[in-house]
């Protein structure tokens, strides 16, 4: 393994440490949404256990400020032991916590204990606010109580006294969303932190592929192997979050760490290939598109809309 230079970075150059993981609780969900690329996945199903959840959190723990996302593949909310999670994460003073949710699950309860304990930002996976096109889109969901439940968090949150959960509501733009799509955003960005609208992924289910031409033009290498940590809920690593079935085997943090598999061989190699313009020996990365998301705004972020008004502040902060 190479020893870090200096807190940061390897002699390489690479860093030493991922600045942004990934926890997958979970690949099981209560939705079945026919753009959800986890259809077209073969990983068994299961939950991620405790005392792995427990490992990885120390162990980033030693690195402050690096993101931490408790969601991939599956509703995290779903996890018997989520809140317990949450409080030693929480506990372990990680940050920032960012937690991705279809709503379904977010009892008061759970909106309560996640604003005591100090979630920084709770993404709400909606798409319309047409209760009929919902139920068309997201077979086993309901939108009037995806919609109680965020409006029950939104009024929680105005009368903690620390509350600093920021929240959006997502969307993502097919076919049968972008008509409705200007509504959806006019109802929401009034009532939380921001809108954000992604691009659809492939229907055909090929990796990283997005529903779109190219728009970024010459191939460049993906920032994604270079600053982000991939962990599927048996403690196998992913190549990437568009990684749904393991393609490449990087290793296990349940046998390695952390550390031990982001400084291997395996993923050592694969930021080499990148960084090297060689991504075409890679055939995980050869025909993936999603490249292009950290060099095109619209991509990176999606259409970011934030509350009526912000643009003004935006522009006037930065004289």
């Amino acid at each position: 393994m190479i020893q870090p230079f200096g807190p940061d970075f390897m002699e390489s150059g690479e860093l030493a440490f991922p600045q942004r993981i990934t926890l997958e609780l979970t690949n099981r969900c209560n939705l079945r949404c026919g753009f959800c690329p986890r259809h077209f996945s073969h990983s068994p199903r299961g939950f991620m256990e405790l005392d792995l959840f427990v490992a990885c959190i120390d162990e980033i723990a030693g690195h402050p400020g690096v993101a931490v996302v408790p969601f991939f593949r599956g509703e995290a909310l779903l996890h018997p032991q989520f809140l317990e999670m949450m409080r030693y994460a929480r506990g372990c003073g990680i940050g920032p916590i960012q937690l991705a949710t279809n709503g379904l699950c977010l009892s008061e309860e759970i909106a309560q204990e996640l604003l005591d304990l100090g979630l920084d930002f709770l993404s709400l996976s909606l798409d319309t606010c047409r209760p009929e096109l919902y139920q068309e889109l997201r077979p086993g969901g309901d939108y009037a109580t995806v919609h109680r439940h965020l409006l029950r968090f939104l009024a929680l949150r105005a009368g903690h006294p620390q509350a600093r959960t920021q929240v959006q509501v997502s969307a993502v733009e097919t076919a049968r969303t972008r008509p409705f799509l200007p509504e959806f955003i006019d109802y929401w960005r009034s009532r939380v932190d921001q809108v954000r609208v992604y691009p659809e992924h492939s229907v055909e289910g090929r990796f990283g592929k997005l529903n779109r031409p190219p728009i970024a033009g010459e191939r460049r290498p993906c920032l994604k192997v270079v600053t982000e940590m991939v962990i599927y809920w048996n403690g196998e690593v992913a190549l990437c979050n568009h990684d749904w079935d393991r393609s490449e085997p990087l290793g296990n943090v349940r046998e390695q760490g952390l550390t031990g598999v982001w400084q291997g061989t395996a993923y050592r190699e694969v930021r080499q290939r990148h960084g090297e313009g060689r991504t075409h020996e890679d055939p995980t990365c050869r025909d993936c598109d999603h490249w292009q998301a950290y060099y095109c705004e619209e991509l990176r972020i999606g259409r970011l809309i934030p509350p009526p008004g912000a643009e003004d502040r935006t522009k006037n902060h930065g004289r």
